[in-house]
């Protein structure tokens, strides 16, 4: 209770504070979530992410890319909390904009930045960081009672393909307990969408874009792979990536490796893909 208290608190007094002084409570809150002391960092991800929509757009941003980074730590109790973080600043990021005004194109892009890093979560080699990302995309995105339906059907007209397929390649991979976490995560997401298509009627998606196949052997898949992945997607194409079963002319690492090193380097690039891999391609 205490420490729920002073959170909310210090996050009420953000306003009135200067803005190197919002930064530095910002910069303090995440070195307590990048200790990864669970006892202590599971409090900090609610205060921290709201905390962290009071700071200028350029420090915004640092931010982000902070978040992105601990996303890569060995310590899941810090990927955890990260991830929370993430799921926090999405459900109050549509109030950023009455705070700091900026070009609708500037404020989508870092809110399809945020929802790509919580897609990443779903991709991540680690089981215990898919069932933390599991956990989060549906409970505290999709059954949010902060955010509105409108702007979950926003989020979700993004990424559904994207959670489709994520939650499909993981299943193949997962024990006993992601199973129920990715139950769990497709009932909160299910009671969303029943709720949306019956008070506000069918989804409204973007129109289907023209499709470009990219097939190789990505061995490995690397920053040149992915400037082309992006070079053909600015162009207005849907991208998918098929992972060659083996090689001609040299030996590669096994097909599936390869392929869990391109999910998780794609899985927050919307508009790109994996080509199924049930489906045989010559």
């Amino acid at each position: 209770v205490v420490r729920h208290t002073a959170g909310s608190a210090l996050v009420q007094t953000l306003s009135l504070l200067r803005r190197d002084q919002r930064n530095e409570v910002v910069v303090e809150l995440g070195k307590g979530l990048e200790m990864g002391q669970y006892e202590i960092s599971k409090y900090i991800p609610q205060y921290l992410g709201e905390a962290t929509l009071y700071l200028h757009p350029s420090e915004l941003d640092e931010q982000v890319l902070w978040l992105k980074g601990l996303l890569g730590s060995p310590n899941d109790s810090a990927v955890a909390g990260a991830l929370n973080t993430i799921a926090v600043l999405l459900q109050h990021y549509p109030a950023y904009q009455q705070r700091f005004p900026e070009r609708r194109e500037v404020y989508e892009a870092r809110r399809q930045e945020l929802l790509g890093l919580l897609l990443q979560g779903l991709a991540h080699y680690r089981e215990t960081v898919r069932q933390e990302a599991l956990l989060v995309t549906g409970k505290l995105l999709f059954e949010s009672p902060v955010l509105d339906m409108e702007e979950k059907a926003r989020l979700f007209a993004l990424c559904y393909r994207k959670l489709l397929f994520l939650t499909q390649e993981s299943s193949s991979r997962q024990d006993g307990l992601t199973f129920f976490y990715r139950a769990a995560a497709l009932a909160h997401i299910n009671r969303f969408i029943a709720l949306r298509r019956l008070d506000h009627g069918p989804f409204t998606f973007e129109k289907p874009r023209k499709i470009a196949f990219f097939p190789g052997t990505f061995d490995p898949f690397t920053l040149s792979h992915k400037g082309i992945v992006h070079a053909i997607r600015d162009l207005g194409f849907e991208v998918y990536l098929a992972v060659d079963e083996f090689s001609w002319s040299k030996k590669a690492q096994p097909h599936l490796i390869r392929r869990q090193i391109v999910n998780l380097s794609v899985a927050g690039d919307f508009h790109v893909h994996l080509f199924p891999d049930d489906i045989p391609v010559n």
